[in-house]
């Protein structure tokens, strides 16, 4: 048998003979394993954060509760993701003012109580937080008691402030005060840098600010001038790979599982080579896998977890730090509080299985090469205690594979079918490889201890 190899291919096709059982019986040879070559390229470190949760004010408002401390199912799911940055924001943030303010177009004011609940989360959890500032209404004192509010519930090292959700945008989703009326159409980019400038002036001396929370390409060319202009930290942006704005056909569980869906990301990478020219981190600041809420049975659906974990290894790989998933009260919410009660779904089940793959301080690298149907990235845990081989098979047919292992590897499986995640084990062979069986329409991690670590 004949097999074609590309020369630039770092696989190999590794055939098992058919084995003879007792009784002249014989059992049919196991499929081809494709090898899995060594990392190359440049390692990226990870930070403290790479998952991270983005909710709307007002469903924040209504997770956090009637009592003065939010339900402790609450603080368990936010503190099972280590200490993930929450970003309080999205299309409310510009339809959301002081609380205590007077009625005007377009904007409601914040439940008493909200900052009081929002600091006991904080200190059960110590999540840092993002407060999105409202930038749409034109009304640039609010800031000041807004961030007044949210430093008394949030230490300043944690607490950063957004200027604007989506401006590129405003009019789309999110009408904008011209002084007169609300506005549906977009906003010009120099009003939005006017207003954000004025946004800026009255935060505290030394707040750390992100933005601009780009949705589309129309300002990417602005930004040197944004960095020149205003005091960012970070560079942001959203991203969603599917619409269901308009209720096209195209969000489909299929196309949240092709590999063509992991491609969109591209649209966002230059904001992350924009960042590191001028020195700033860049973070996809809001994400899910269909705007507009979601559609149920595909972004409550494994298929979504299967998807995140694919998208923050991306995105780690193309330069930004951290992708927080947004919850608007839709089908796509990571998970929804219901009294004192937390229902996980499949997404969330992803995001934990991610902060177990990146502690703070790896190192992710690109594995080149691996075959039309899989994508391959290595981790390498600090200090070089273990290295893990984290594959994404995108084919609906299982897939055969063999690593290098040392010893007994771990094995988890993030599957497009329930049970969400599958844990399990695979013994190395002597000659230091494991073979392990890819369900289709997964991503699998193989965990094993470097040569000297203790196990």
């Amino acid at each position: 048998m004949k097999i074609a190899l590309a020369a630039a291919a770092a696989v190999l096709i590794a055939l098992v003979a058919v084995l003879v059982l007792p009784g002249g019986t014989t059992r049919e040879p196991a499929p081809p394993a494709l090898a899995v070559g060594a990392p190359a390229g440049a390692a990226v470190r990870i930070g403290r954060d790479p998952v991270g949760l983005s909710i709307e004010y007002q469903l924040l408002a209504h997770d956090l509760g009637p009592a003065p401390c939010p339900p402790p199912a609450l603080v368990a799911a936010i503190a099972a993701l280590g200490e993930p940055t929450l970003r309080i924001g999205g299309d409310s943030q510009d339809e959301t003012a002081p609380a205590g303010t007077p009625a005007q177009p377009g904007v409601s004011d914040l439940p008493p109580g909200f900052w009081s609940r929002l600091r006991c989360l904080e200190r059960e959890t110590r999540v840092p937080v993002v407060v999105g500032l409202n930038v749409a209404s034109d009304q640039p004192a609010w800031a000041a008691t807004l961030a007044a509010d949210a430093r008394s519930a949030v230490p300043a090292a944690r607490l950063s402030f957004e200027l604007g959700n989506e401006p590129d945008i405003y009019g789309v989703h999110v009408p904008w005060w011209n002084g007169r009326a609300l506005v549906h159409a977009p906003m010009p980019f120099a009003t939005y840098l006017r207003r954000a400038r004025a946004v800026e002036a009255e935060l505290p001396p030394g707040s750390t600010v992100e933005g601009p929370d780009f949705a589309s390409g129309r300002w990417i060319s602005t930004v040197p001038l944004l960095v020149r202009t205003l005091h960012l930290g970070r560079l942001d942006a959203h991203f969603y790979p599917l619409d269901a704005c308009r209720r096209t056909a195209g969000a489909t569980t299929a196309a949240l599982l092709s590999r063509g869906v992991q491609e969109k990301l591209d649209e966002r990478v230059h904001l992350a080579r924009d960042a590191r020219a001028a020195g700033l981190e860049a973070v996809i600041s809001e994400t899910n896998s269909i705007s507009c809420g979601g559609v149920r049975g595909v972004s409550d659906s494994p298929a979504a977890a299967v998807w995140g974990v694919r998208l923050v290894l991306g995105a780690l790989r193309d330069g930004f730090a951290s992708v927080r998933f947004h919850s608007s009260g839709g089908a796509y919410d990571p998970f929804v509080v219901r009294g004192r009660t937390v229902v996980l779904r499949p997404l969330y089940a992803g995001m934990r299985a991610l902060v177990g793959l990146l502690p703070p301080g790896a190192t992710l690298r690109a594995i080149p090469g691996a075959a039309a149907a899989l994508d391959a990235v290595a981790i390498a845990a600090p200090r070089g205690r273990s290295r893990t081989i984290v594959l994404s098979n995108y084919s609906p047919a299982p897939l055969a594979v063999s690593v290098a292992a040392r010893g007994t590897a771990r094995v988890l499986s993030v599957i497009a079918r329930a049970p969400t995640v599958v844990r399990s084990a695979v013994t190395a062979a002597p000659g230091g490889r494991a073979r392990v069986e890819l369900p289709g329409d997964s991503v699998v991690a193989i965990t094993s201890a470097q040569p000297g670590a203790s196990t």
